[in-house]
């Protein structure tokens, strides 16, 4: 099977919790784009095979002038797993994870699918069937999040866990999306805001650059999927011991302690 080490690498760090290099410091040329897809999509079909279910997927580096800082050209994505996705409230034990960072971010849950180029935002809105306040928990299995941009995808995006919160899906209609505000607490302390109209300028932009991104692989947004739409506050690194609280203006609340 194509990549099959770098496969074996990528399965050994997540489940071993011991970060990695690049994987294109394993690959002669360093890998394309084309085979860090297929090194992540052999992954997931392989979780999925033994009894995983996909749930949908998070668009990362969704904040336009984060990205061109960090010399990216284009925007990520992951898959999400339902075992990925944790209850509001209560503790997530630290120890599961390498070296995990918080994101808040409003989630879309589609109500119709979704496929192809050209779609614009009006028809996002159209298909989906609620928004709602969440936490990304984001965790890299290469080392210091300092990799080229193929091994962002080959790595599932940094996809963890997501936290899903607030007062339940919302209609889009019942929701101010690009001035929909979040503040992060840390321990009840102000650390982070921000905006729905940090992530592409507006929500449902990621969730068609998704679909466009996914239509290049043959795949297709589905109803009931679940999209994570980028952080509106900046990606920051999670304290042990600590209690993390973002209240979104209309949305509700998202709130985890990390023990």
């Amino acid at each position: 099977m194509a990549y099959e080490r770098e496969r074996e690498i990528l399965i050994r760090a997540e489940r071993e919790r011991i970060p990695i290099g690049p994987l294109s410091d394993l690959v002669p040329g360093g890998l394309t784009l084309e085979a860090a897809h297929t090194i992540c999509e052999a992954n997931i079909q392989a979780r999925l095979a033994a009894g995983e279910r996909l749930v949908g997927y998070k668009v990362g580096f969704t904040n336009i002038p984060v990205r061109e800082r960090m010399g990216l050209p284009d925007s990520t994505y992951g898959y999400l797993l339902e075992s990925m996705v944790l209850e509001n409230g209560g503790a997530f034990e630290m120890s599961q994870l390498i070296a995990p960072r918080i994101e808040c971010e409003i989630a879309f849950k589609l109500g119709a699918p979704l496929s192809g180029q050209g779609l614009t935002v009006e028809r996002v809105l159209g298909a989906t069937e609620g928004v709602r306040a969440s936490f990304e928990i984001c965790d890299a299995r290469i080392k210091d999040w300092k990799c080229p941009y193929p091994d962002f995808f080959a790595d599932n995006g940094f996809s963890a866990r997501i936290v899903l919160g607030g007062i339940g899906w919302v209609a889009p209609e019942k929701v101010d999306l690009l001035n929909e505000e979040v503040i992060l607490y840390q321990d009840g302390q102000e650390i982070a805001r921000g905006k729905g109209e940090a992530a592409m300028g507006h929500p449902a932009k990621a969730v068609l650059w998704l679909a466009a991104k996914l239509a290049e692989r043959g795949r297709s947004l589905r109803a009931g999927d679940i999209v994570m739409t980028g952080t509106l506050t900046p990606i920051l690194p999670i304290a042990q011991g600590s209690t993390y609280r973002a209240e979104f203006s209309t949305l509700g609340v998202v709130e985890k302690a990390f023990v």
